[in-house]
């Protein structure tokens, strides 16, 4: 026996769907995707079922499509796979026609394909955007890790191929790393190149946030307290305005961060569903400085992959800090971010022109924090000079910020 699940669209057609006993009807929808909301769901007698009742073998479902739009095109493009295997990796982009059709462009890509692919994607974000300009020097925040390491391959990879990118690399001391594996890899990665390497040391963050200890005392002391699903924003902000600080100590003004399309497309959804501004992509604007995103139109995987092809080994996954699994709002916008390029693959092209046209349009004011120094844009809300920063904000709450 076997389950009886038929889709019926607003003509009639009934179609198929495979189905497992003891699924649940959201997950027979999901896998033949089919958005559950889009159909009423009937079982015997034409009683209506919840998304999470399981389906039983041997009976009959009909799922009757209640939504206006041709559902069987769009499942179409979803199932149509190339068969020939010996591949990779299967590069995919949603196409929108002049005449409106719809069409899913598929490419089954090789290691060596796939690493030219990435490359040229990089030149191409680079020329397009005009991220590096002749002659202005650009920091590259270099953690060791996938993707600063793969952004630090392909630009490496350019350079020999005669791109001109005055380039220097810069890692964070952390505890021990001037002699950890994490420094001894971006190291590796930059000496590759013959780019010149430096280690931002950790007194500068404390420096810059005039605090009371070290920083690597401050994270794990926040997450004892009330805000401790503030740790990773906290994190990221003395991160990113330590380095603005060390390139401008190295006459650098535009910085290099290695963050590719799933981490930006997460900062899109966050920003649009709280109305935050954000800025363009891949080229953003703070203060006096640029920050660019080469790997903008790169996703993590094709990144997994390259820098395995790169270097001939499985890329390393460091082992996260406890307060880069809170807030899960945030892991949700990633989870988010990942099934809307497997839905609409090329969605970020669509996303960052929109974002970039946004920018433009709106002439941010930047203020400036009376504490870290660092440019912010107030979000609409009243600033008065000697403000602190929200990150600031909060290291003076608990006392970690002295003589200012």
């Amino acid at each position: 026996m076997a389950v009886d699940f038929q889709l019926i669209d607003r003509v009639g057609t009934t179609t198929p769907l495979a189905a497992r006993p003891g699924a649940t009807v959201a997950q027979v929808l999901m896998e033949n995707f089919v958005p559950p909301l889009s159909v009423t769901v009937t079982g015997r007698g034409d009683v209506p079922l919840a998304d999470g009742e399981q389906v039983q073998d041997g009976q009959s479902y009909r799922a009757r499509l209640i939504e206006g739009y041709d559902l069987g095109a769009i499942r179409r493009l979803y199932t149509e796979y190339p068969g020939e295997g010996g591949h990779a990796y299967l590069k995919r982009r949603l196409v929108f026609r002049d005449d409106g059709d719809l069409t899913l462009e598929q490419a089954p890509f090789t290691m060596p394909d796939l690493a030219h692919h990435v490359e040229d994607t990089v030149r191409q974000t680079i020329e397009r955007f005009r991220l590096v300009r002749p002659g202005e020097p650009v920091v590259l925040g270099l953690s060791g890790g996938v993707d600063s390491g793969s952004l630090m391959l392909a630009l490496g990879a350019l350079i020999e191929r005669g791109v001109p990118v005055d380039l220097m690399a810069a890692t964070f001391e952390d505890f021990d790393s001037t002699y950890s594996d994490t420094f001894d890899r971006a190291h590796e990665l930059a000496e590759r190149f013959g780019v010149r390497h430096e280690l931002i040391p950790a007194g500068l963050a404390r420096s810059v946030f005039h605090l009371d200890r070290p920083l690597r005392d401050v994270l794990p002391a926040l997450m004892e307290t009330e805000d401790s699903h503030q740790t990773m924003y906290v994190d990221h902000h003395t991160t990113r305005r330590t380095l603005e600080v060390f390139a401008a100590e190295h006459g650098a003004r535009t910085i290099a961060l290695g963050l590719h399309t799933t981490d930006l497309l997460a900062g899109l959804v966050n920003a649009q569903a709280t109305g935050y501004r954000l800025g363009g992509i891949p080229l953003r604007a703070v203060g006096d400085f640029s920050y660019v995103f080469p790997l903008a139109f790169v996703p993590k995987k094709e990144l997994d992959l390259y820098y395995l092809y790169a270097t001939g080994t499985i890329p390393p996954q460091s082992p996260p800090n406890p307060w880069e699994f809170n807030p899960l709002d945030r892991n949700f916008h990633y989870y988010f971010a990942d099934f809307m390029q497997s839905f609409w693959p090329g969605v970020e092209h669509w996303m960052f022109t929109g974002a970039a046209i946004a920018a433009d349009e709106d002439k941010k004011s930047f203020v400036t924090c009376g504490n870290c120094q660092g440019s912010l844009d107030p979000q609409g809300r009243e600033w008065t000079p000697g403000d602190f920063c929200d990150v600031c904000s909060i290291l003076a709450r608990y006392d970690y910020v002295k003589g200012v």
